[in-house]
């Protein structure tokens, strides 16, 4: 939030989750770009063995599959996809043979939205490098689930038996599946696996890949019917011997939930139904070589549960701190919040927060059981729960919100943004207002283009590259919002006409049916009968294409209601088309939103300083 907009111009409206917009790793540079709708404060580590580049980013929903881009050369590929439901995770992976130095890493952000991870020059394992040592916890953090590749994709034909492939005792290893009350759990030993999961077409199986295990051999001599949550039968084949590869293929029915897996922190791997449904359930664990067993797995001792040390109640936030990596489920009870730390028990001497008159929760309960701590949270009056952000590996953090104010956020110890400075000078006029207006938002996205693009992931971060320019010239600048919410039309104008602006810019992307992928260009508009409003229109559409070969659809007049209804100087830049086979991919591109950026605040400064 800018500081001009904290006296007074707060909106009500708690914002819905954010989304990771772009990704892209640049290999001639090393170098991991990426961009976010709202301003996000990215968490890194370095993890070996082999080398990953782990960026974590809090707040951030991915809202599609995990993708995997795969390279050549000493970086090996790149995954994106949701660690857990408020965490996306990005993981560069190197060639096993490489390292990087952890003190050359550089993490510079030119807005809180624009990213970029600049990796060292890789060295062979062996040179001169001197690795620096990487905290346990470090070591600890699983690493994302990776997909499969084209060829594991496709649903191996029931009658085909799996490659003969010994196992080797001296390999990591699936040990043992058990199936309990919530799923599956897989019992591994050695190191950390890659695991994915994939669904066939026809929806009647589920295959569980896991990258560097070796199958226990009692596992792939039999067929099991396990009978529960809508299982018929579950098979365990050695895919692959060097790497080694291991596949747990689930005979399902079409209409059985998807599934998804979890790596544990203190071991094995959890596969999960995505969502609960009517099928049976075990009452107790259930090991497929061992039979029943009397307590679920990862908890069987002190030394494998997670003691929770801290839960403390402290301005709009509650933070849950433990010994060991977190990890856990949330969901609703009903009017109780329920936060469960996997395998977890309270450390001794801890009780829960006080609650009394203005606290945000008006009862917190712990609740132990199989599964492991619950943390019960009812929220008072007036108060809303926005949802769990993961701090650090051992701490997280439930975020409240109260009705008027907006959601509380958490400092993390990232570098500030560093903003860029423009390509060309820009003039400085003397002191004005400027209201900038990023169209649609929240429950109104605007325009849906081309894979999913929507406008206003495209004109939020151009806005608030242009609020950033501005003030850096010295000009006073109000947005009518800063974050993914939805306004009405009126308070636009509204704000305008009470801050008392010189200008009003209104910022938007253009959209024309998907079947006219052909039409593209920069569109800018003014109200019938201004002529200052014409001017300022020109002097942005000139400034626009001065800057950035794009089509020209020219400058028009239109009776757009915000810039028909205020009574200051005021245009509506459509940027391009999410339609658009030429505009689509740029709009999308972190790099052109801030060229279009500063074409725009050039064109108001302009304006402004009457050249």
């Amino acid at each position: 939030m800018l500081p001009s907009l904290l006296g007074g111009w707060l909106w009500t409206e708690i914002a819905q989750a954010a989304e990771l917009q772009f990704w892209r790793f640049e290999p001639a540079q090393n170098r991991l770009v990426f961009s976010t709708d709202v301003s996000v404060q990215p968490q890194v580590q370095l993890i070996p063995d082999p080398t990953r580049l782990v960026v974590d980013l809090p707040g951030i929903q991915l809202r599609q599959p995990t993708v995997r881009q795969s390279l050549s050369g000493t970086v090996r590929s790149v995954r994106v996809g949701q660690f857990d439901n408020f965490t996306t995770r990005i993981v560069v992976e190197l060639d096993p043979a490489y390292v990087v130095d952890p003190n050359q890493v550089k993490v510079e952000g030119t807005s809180g939205n624009n990213w970029s991870i600049a990796l060292p020059t890789p060295q062979r394992i062996g040179s001169t490098l001197t690795r620096s040592p990487v905290s346990p916890e470090a070591v600890q953090t699983p690493i994302l689930p990776s997909p499969p590749s084209p060829a594991q994709r496709a649903t191996p034909p029931r009658d085909t038996a799996p490659p003969e492939i010994s196992a080797r005792p001296d390999q990591p290893g699936l040990e043992d599946i058990s199936i309990t009350q919530d799923g599956l759990f897989f019992k591994t030993t050695g190191n950390t696996p890659e695991v994915s999961v994939q669904r066939s077409r026809n929806r009647r199986q589920v295959v569980v890949t896991l990258r560097g295990l070796t199958a226990n051999p009692e596992l792939t001599r039999r067929t099991f019917n396990p009978d529960y949550f809508g299982i018929q039968q579950l098979k365990v084949r050695q895919s692959q011997n060097s790497p080694s590869q291991t596949e747990v293929v689930l005979d399902v029915s079409r209409s059985s939930p998807n599934w998804f897996a979890s790596v544990s922190r203190f071991g094995g791997v959890s596969v999960l139904p995505q969502v609960r449904d009517r099928a049976p359930r075990p009452t107790s664990t259930v090991s497929l070589l061992q039979g029943e067993t009397p307590q679920a797995p990862a908890a069987t001792s002190l030394a494998q549960v997670t003691q929770v040390r801290a839960v403390q109640l402290g301005g709009d936030q509650m933070l849950v701190q433990a010994d060991r990596p977190i990890s856990y489920l949330t969901a609703w009870e009903g009017s109780q919040y329920r936060l469960t730390i996997r395998a977890a028990q309270l450390a001794s001497g801890v009780q829960p927060p006080r609650v009394g008159l203005g606290s945000p929760l008006s009862a917190v309960q712990f609740r132990q059981d199989q599964t492991g701590l619950s943390i019960l949270s009812t929220p008072a009056t007036g108060v809303r729960i926005v949802g769990v952000q993961r701090r650090s590996s051992d701490s997280i953090i439930l975020r409240l919100a109260r009705a008027g104010s907006p959601a509380s956020t958490v400092q993390i110890p990232t570098p500030a943004p560093t903003p860029t400075a423009p390509t060309t000078p820009l003039p400085r006029p003397g002191r004005k207002v400027v209201v900038i207006d990023p169209g649609h938002g929240g429950r109104d996205p605007g325009a849906i283009g081309i894979n999913g693009l929507r406008e206003t992931n495209v004109v939020l971060p151009i806005s608030l590259d242009v609020s950033r320019i501005l003030q850096q010239q010295g000009l006073t600048v109000y947005l009518t919002r800063t974050d993914e919410r939805e306004i009405d039309l009126e308070p636009r104008v509204s704000l305008a006409e009470r801050v008392r602006a010189d200008v009003f810019v209104s910022i938007h992307a253009n959209a024309i049916s998907m079947s006219r992928p052909d039409v593209n260009g920069l569109e800018t508009y003014y109200a019938p009968g201004s002529s200052a409003g014409a001017r300022l229109a020109q002097s942005i559409h000139n400034s626009v294409l001065g800057s950035i070969n794009m089509g020209d659809r020219g400058v028009r007049s239109a009776r757009f209601y915000v810039i028909r209804r205020t009574s200051m100087p005021a245009a509506l830049v459509e940027t391009g088309f999410v339609t658009g086979a030429i505009d689509n991919p740029r709009l999308a591109d972190p790099a052109f939103r801030r060229q279009m950026a500063e074409a725009i605040a050039r064109g108001i400064l302009r304006y402004l300083s009457g050249s």
